[in-house]
């Protein structure tokens, strides 16, 4: 009897559907919706609202369409659908063929150690080479990898003990901002014209970041993102649940964007 083994992509992309699904359950509960509400702005059923948030791949259509469901849902929370929806990729599922089918499960004795090792060869290779044709290219830095709940080093004027800002009256370069997460929000940080980060942070996450001329955060969940402008007093980028784009300038804010 022949037999064929399957590539299950669901296990190895179900865990970016959760974080995306706790994203867009905070922004709702933030904001005082229920799944029935939703789903008549979305004209998304409640069930499949459920699945996304609880990250139930296996009660979803295909990638594809799921895509479609995760930007149309963001967008009707305010948030940047199109953004949300490509944080997720799940590429088709690759079979591979048994051994046992090969022309050289056939061969004499002789020469049956030979071809199983030939074909084995040539099936890890093919399996590698369309995996890396199949997966979508990804931003600089993946917002599921877990360095980015590392935070990004600024260059001290004196030694410091880790994680500690240190408290100068003239900041290290011309413009230094540095953000602590409350709640789960996408971020984008732009540097003298340069994306530098873009993904998805958790709460408690804090960064340094630092530019010459102007430097431009973007967040999904601005009321999650708590701000400190050269080490100004914190506070909010903008209101939860709600898509929030400033630029700061050495002097001061350049502009606000909604």
């Amino acid at each position: 009897m022949k037999t064929k083994q399957l590539v299950d992509s669901n296990g190895l992309y179900r865990p970016q559907l959760i974080e995306l699904g706790k994203l867009l359950q905070t922004a709702r509960q933030d904001q005082g919706h229920s799944l029935e509400v939703m789903a008549s702005k979305t004209l998304i059923r409640a069930s499949l609202l459920a699945a996304i948030e609880q990250g139930k791949l296996d009660d979803l259509p295909e990638p594809v369409y799921v895509r479609g469901l995760l930007r149309r849902y963001g967008d009707a929370l305010g948030l940047d659908g199109e953004t949300l929806a490509s944080q997720f990729f799940a590429p088709p599922k690759v079979k591979i063929r048994s051994w046992k089918d090969s022309p050289a499960a056939q061969l004499r004795p002789l020469h049956l150690y030979a071809a199983y090792f030939v074909v084995l060869l040539a099936a890890v290779s093919g399996l590698s080479h369309l995996l890396r044709q199949t997966t979508p290219e990804t931003t600089t830095l993946p917002p599921l990898d877990p360095l980015n709940s590392v935070d990004a080093p600024a260059t001290p004027t004196a030694p410091v003990a880790p994680e500690v800002v240190p408290e100068v009256s003239e900041p290290s370069a011309p413009i230094e901002v540095k953000t602590t997460l409350t709640a789960q929000s996408w971020m984008r940080v732009t540097t003298d014209g340069s994306t530098t980060f873009e993904g998805i942070l958790q709460p408690g996450d804090s960064r340094l970041w630092t530019a010459d001329q102007a430097l431009t955060i973007r967040a999904g969940n601005a009321g999650a993102v708590v701000i400190s402008y050269n080490n100004q007093q914190a506070e909010p980028l903008g209101q939860p649940g709600t898509v929030k784009e400033v630029t700061y300038s050495p002097a001061n804010i350049l502009s606000l964007a909604p």
